[in-house]
């Protein structure tokens, strides 16, 4: 190689991480905060981002405190990289809490989503299951547009610090900053209406306000459980028909793939379940959800079981003594005991927060602290797997970011 050849190879190189976050922190430091703001909005990620385009197109002065040192970095990992941003069918019996969610978001939260989104200059399109993705399958393309639409109406992203206090004014309120990158230097922000979008577990400015708080946990996990011997089927796949049972009712159920891990199960059923299950549940395992009873025993009969189910999990359901239409009987009902949540840390939504008790439906407003408003998952909702949860960051945004323009004075 040549070393023109050389250079030119190494001009076409993306930029190191380090060198990239020397880039964010710099770009920080050169933001200006500026004292008086209409509406500040703590979080920038997915709900704040829509809460800031809101309300800065309304004509707020908006500045957004996000401690990262670029707002939209959660946006990034939904999906799988690929952002599934909404769901065809935005039933609010998919959420916790749907009186409330029905009450925010109306009969046009599907229809308010794609239009913001279309405003914001991104195609969407559907996949199975009613998923809404952006045509690009890229999450990157959902933060870039809602950082552009921020800006071009005139918002702040004040990255790379953090809300660390908050006192209340005549005016308002004001908000201490601290910087989250090493030179940067305390700042104070005053202003007429505040959004809380911090998400799961940023609770420190609501209960400073004195807002009631639901406990958080990890929600969309795997769950831990006993039954099988787990360890023996770990990567194994099956599609499952699932039913959470406690006290000998049935709680949840939930269809479709389930992936077996050594604590347990993971998988799209796994994590709509753990929005609800608790330790001591029983958890019923259909794995021949498409083949009724009687039709599973006979085809056992005839072929055995290796037309039916998997050879790992037909072998852990065999007793001594078992014909194989045993074994396919076995499998409609197979009981297994939950212990518990595993792989926190990779939870996709963080349940409980502002206690919805406290929120004005039609504002988002917090009744104990008036020019405070609510989105995201700072609030007490989540929703199942499919795109719920970001469609509620969005239109709870929305809502939020809209009401405190509104308070603010502007249109």
């Amino acid at each position: 190689m040549s070393p023109r050849t050389r250079n030119a190879s190494r001009t076409n190189r993306r930029p190191s991480r380090l060198a990239r976050e020397r880039e964010l922190v710099a770009r920080a430091q050169s933001v200006k905060v500026p004292s008086q703001a209409d509406v500040a909005i703590a979080g920038g990620g997915a709900s704040g981002l829509a809460a800031a385009v809101t309300a800065a197109e309304a004509g707020a002065r908006v500045v957004v405190v996000e401690r990262g040192l670029a707002c939209g970095r959660s946006i990034l990992a939904t999906g799988g990289g690929r952002c599934n941003l909404a769901n065809a069918d935005l039933s609010a019996e998919r959420y916790r809490n749907p009186s409330f969610v029905s009450a925010v978001c109306g009969r046009r939260f599907l229809a308010d989503v794609r239009d913001f989104f279309s405003a914001c200059g991104l195609a969407v399109a559907e996949e199975e299951g009613g998923r809404l993705y952006p045509v690009t399958r890229e999450a990157s393309s959902v933060r870039e547009v809602l950082v552009a639409q921020a800006l071009k109406a005139g918002a702040t992203l004040a990255c790379g610090r953090e809300a660390s206090g908050i006192s209340r004014t005549a005016g308002g309120f004001c908000l201490e900053l601290a910087p989250m990158f090493e030179g940067g230097r305390k700042e104070v922000l005053c202003t007429r209406s505040i959004v809380i979008a911090t998400g799961g577990g940023g609770d420190s400015l609501a209960g400073a306000l004195g807002l009631p708080l639901v406990a958080t946990r990890p929600a969309l996990c795997p769950l831990a459980c006993e039954g099988l011997d787990f360890p023996a089927l770990d990567g194994r796949r099956a599609r499952v028909a699932a039913t959470l049972v406690r006290d000998g009712a049935a709680i949840a159920r939930e269809t479709g793939e389930l992936l077996f891990r050594p604590y347990g199960i993971s998988g799209i059923v796994s994590f709509d379940l753990s929005r609800s299950a608790q330790p001591g549940d029983r958890l019923m395992l259909d794995l021949l959800p498409e083949v009724d009873a009687r039709t599973a025993r006979e085809l056992a009969a005839r072929g055995g079981t290796a037309g039916l189910l998997d050879n790992a999990l037909a072998a852990q359901l065999t007793q001594r003594g078992d014909l194989p239409e045993d074994v396919a009987a076995r499998a409609k009902a197979v009981e297994l005991r939950v212990t518990g949540t595993a792989d926190e840390g990779r939870a996709q939504v963080t349940a409980g927060g502002i206690d919805v008790g406290a929120l004005d439906a039609s504002t988002l407003g917090c009744r104990a602290a008036p020019g405070a408003f609510a989105c995201g998952e700072a609030v007490d909702v989540d929703g199942a797997c499919g795109g719920y949860n970001l469609a509620w960051a969005w239109k709870s945004g929305m809502v939020a970011g809209a009401s405190a323009a509104r308070l603010a004075g502007r249109r």
